[in-house]
């Protein structure tokens, strides 16, 4: 398969290529505060929502912005334009979403324009992904995504950190029961649920926290030196 002949990415000046929240708006929109943005996103449908919870959630992404840019790109000689629904930075690539229910997304010509993208794109140095609205509200891992976002928003000290890594390293992980009841000591739910945003704290996202759950500590986050 050829790659389109012209395809181009236009970034705004501005934070997003258009505005999502107007007044004018039939269906649902709204705000969601990303900690790993830094600022409040726009969402244009309940879809769009949870991707922003799993992105934030997500240890793996560094950063994700919404609205990101405009692709011009040509397809059967025509000139077509597509706004990609987000910008996702995973450290070592930069990939393009957009987001459809699974109905919409099996449609011939939004199949056809992922084809052309996903083969085109990467040679402006970006990936592309048709991510449905279904796995994006995948159980358990939405679940797990909303308990780690409704604590876990502020930054832990270091020796709140110190303390959760000797008691997991001592007891072979911190289990969820003790965190969701309070036992571990005051701020300790906040701080475990924000190193699981972060990745220091591991467990298997694709099974439901449960009070037997266990926080592990990930073995590329050494000890602070923090004496406590």
């Amino acid at each position: 398969m050829i790659a389109p002949i012209d395809i181009r990415i236009n970034f705004p000046d501005n934070v997003r290529s258009r505005k999502v929240v107007t007044r004018s708006r039939a269906r649902p929109t709204g705000k969601y505060p990303s900690w790993k943005a830094g600022r409040m996103l726009q969402w244009e449908s309940p879809h769009e929502l949870n991707a922003f919870r799993i992105l934030d959630a997500n240890p793996d992404v560094r950063t994700f912005r919404e609205q990101p840019c405009v692709i011009r790109y040509t397809l059967a000689g025509e000139s077509r334009i597509h706004y990609p629904d987000l910008l996702v930075d995973w450290g070592s690539r930069l990939e393009l979403w957009e987001v459809k229910p699974a109905a919409d997304a099996a449609k011939s010509e939004v199949m056809e324009r992922t084809r052309v993208l996903a083969e085109g794109l990467p040679r402006l140095g970006y990936g592309y992904r048709l991510q449905t609205a279904e796995d994006l509200a995948r159980e358990p891992r939405l679940s797990n995504a909303l308990a780690l976002l409704k604590f876990g928003r502020a930054p832990v000290p270091a020796l709140a950190q110190e303390r959760l890594r000797r008691m997991a390293s001592a007891s072979g992980g911190i289990p969820w029961g003790a965190v969701v009841s309070g036992s571990l000591g005051s701020g300790m739910r906040a701080a475990v649920c924000r190193l699981a945003l972060e990745g220091v704290l591991f467990f298997d996202r694709e099974w439901p926290l449960v009070g037997d759950s266990r926080l592990i500590w990930a073995k590329s986050h050494a000890s602070t030196g923090t004496e406590g």
